[in-house]
């Protein structure tokens, strides 16, 4: 599909005639952004402002990383504490559930950062929050990053993992494992071990009133697991964000719980990672996000696709 990318500023009077509709953005958000294009739009601004303004069971899906847990804010020596998070962040959390569609779910990705002699415990009592908000505790999916950050500690290993938890407006939240297969990964020994297993013939009548007939031993594309494998973000940085989630984290979510013209959103949208998967994937998205600085790289990267 051809795509027509517009550029706009928050502050002034747009220079080209506002663009067709996003599907579900209200026009006064969409053509007021920093960015778009024909399918989405990057909004500069405060989340929770853009959210309000969202009619109730807009977004299909939310995918996001809020700030982690100590990380500075403006850097003026203010940090993101746990009273960011009993405030303001559980403040967009009701507001995404509003949002959401019956089926639909937030994928929230975060870590805990350890403090002194402890790993923190904030990734924890999230869940816990989000459940008294009115949330189901759908999924929780492990990011295991192959080359993790390097480091030498004394008591600890290096830090491989971070959380992706799933939860849901309701029980009956879409998923669509089939859009994410992969191909099996059966030993080819144990590939023809499990071809001489009984079960794994059936009887066909033949003239001698014998015979059977080899079926197959073990599916060739299977579905993927709650265990994801992707490098972190190596790619280069210019607006120097300190936690950019790798493209292909909202790209897995993205294909298992939406289908094609169905409508993402991330509320701390950083550089726009997740908008570029939704756009290469041919869904609807709205992104905000505070920083300009992070936003600005946002054309070259819909003009690239990653």
């Amino acid at each position: 599909m051809s795509q027509r990318v517009r550029y706009s500023t928050p502050v002034t009077s747009l220079l080209d005639p506002p663009g067709s509709a996003i599907p579900g953005i209200p026009p006064a958000i969409s053509d007021s952004a920093f960015f778009r294009t024909e399918m989405g739009a990057f909004v500069v601004g405060d989340c929770l402002s853009t959210l309000r303004s969202i009619p109730d069971e807009t977004f299909d899906l939310v995918v996001t990383s809020p700030p982690y847990d100590g990380q500075p804010k403006y850097g003026n020596g203010e940090k993101y504490e746990r009273d960011w998070y009993a405030d303001v962040f559980r403040a967009v959390s009701a507001e995404v559930l509003r949002t959401l569609k019956p089926h639909g779910s937030l994928v929230l990705n975060y870590r805990s950062k350890r403090h002194g002699d402890e790993r923190g415990t904030l990734q924890y009592e999230l869940v816990f929050w989000l459940r008294d908000q009115g949330f189901y505790f759908a999924e929780d999916y492990v990011w295991g990053k192959p080359s993790p950050p390097p480091g030498r500690f004394n008591r600890y290993l290096k830090d491989a993992v971070e959380y992706c938890f799933q939860f849901a407006k309701t029980p009956k939240w879409q998923l669509y494992p089939e859009n994410c297969l992969s191909p099996a990964r059966w030993d080819a020994r144990d590939r023809e071990r499990r071809k001489l297993l009984p079960h794994n013939y059936e009887r066909v009548n033949e003239p001698s009133g014998q015979g059977r007939k080899r079926v197959q031993a073990g599916p060739d594309m299977v579905r993927p697991s709650t265990l994801l494998h992707f490098e972190p973000e190596f790619s280069p940085n210019p607006t120097l964000h300190p936690a950019r989630f790798p493209l292909a984290l909202p790209t897995f979510f993205i294909k298992l719980m939406t289908q094609p013209g169905q409508l993402v959103f991330d509320p701390f949208g950083g550089t726009g990672t997740t908008g570029v998967a939704a756009e290469n994937l041919c869904r609807n998205w709205l992104v905000t996000e505070l920083d300009p600085k992070y936003a600005s790289v946002m054309p070259e990267r819909i003009k690239s696709g990653r």
